[in-house]
């Protein structure tokens, strides 16, 4: 447990803050060159290049506030509903692949006492998130003991094969970079759960540009992989304010859970 009875969990949103702040400033920089005294058609041009940008930043702005605690909070609502998916005793291994900060994987262990937890992420330069913010929120939340926290790549996990009894991953696989069919990567995660075992994923499934043809991605689980499979839209799982729901954010989120 924290020796500091008033330290709070830190869970940072899925939302980069550096790449709002990339496109905050890029769209104050051309809404200023459209104010200076220069030339009419640069000024304009200036005008034109600023509407994505402050659309864009607009979007990142509002997703932030609605993941966070302190606005919607519907990062953790959404970790609950997937928690809440998990239909095993418990007593098992849990894998969590994509742990970011920790919240699900906390979330997790707190649900179920009797399971011993693995979370492992890249925790690259590239994210806001880092083991030893985790292996602290581990401790606020007094389950560090249950949990290890592991550096690994999702697309080569550090495990045998059948070590996990439920596996769970909440928006890494379309993150993976170093497999470009991304169902590549859902069957490495499939490998090291056990056969009966039980996984619950929720990640852009839809878009089609990532993981390709939904059908063809279900179909090709169903034939190699898992015996039972569910296929369940976000957006019907829970309520979501609209623009939470555009393609660029969740519009294209499923859930696939089931057994292998």
């Amino acid at each position: 447990m924290c020796d500091n009875v008033k330290a709070k969990a830190k869970y940072n949103t899925w939302i980069r803050i550096y790449k709002l702040l990339i496109f905050g400033v890029n769209s104050l920089t051309l809404l200023l060159v459209t104010v200076l005294p220069v030339h009419l058609f640069l000024r304009v041009l200036a005008g034109i290049l600023a509407l994505p940008f402050i659309y864009i930043s607009f979007i990142l702005s509002y997703s932030v506030y609605q993941f966070a605690a302190f606005g919607g909070n519907y990062q953790s609502k959404i970790h609950d509903l997937l928690v809440a998916k998990v239909n095993g005793d418990g007593k098992g291994r849990i894998l969590d692949i994509g742990t970011g900060s920790g919240s699900l994987i906390i979330k997790l262990a707190k649900t179920l006492p009797k399971s011993i937890l693995t979370g492992i992420d890249y925790w690259g330069e590239n994210w806001e998130y880092s083991k030893a913010q985790c292996q602290q929120n581990a401790k606020i939340e007094g389950v560090f003991d249950r949990i290890e926290f592991l550096k690994a790549n999702a697309a080569e996990l550090p495990f045998k094969d059948n070590e996990f009894d439920i596996i769970v991953s909440c928006l890494t696989f379309h993150e993976v970079k170093d497999r470009k069919n991304k169902s590549e990567v859902m069957k490495e995660a499939l490998r090291v759960l056990k056969p009966g075992g039980e996984f619950v994923f929720l990640d852009l499934f839809m878009d089609r540009k990532i993981f390709g043809d939904e059908k063809v991605l279900l179909n090709d689980l169903k034939k190699h992989v898992v015996t039972e499979l569910n296929n369940y839209k976000l957006a019907e799982e829970m309520k979501l304010p609209k623009l939470l729901l555009t393609k660029k954010v969740l519009g294209n989120a499923r859930i696939l859970s089931g057994k292998k």
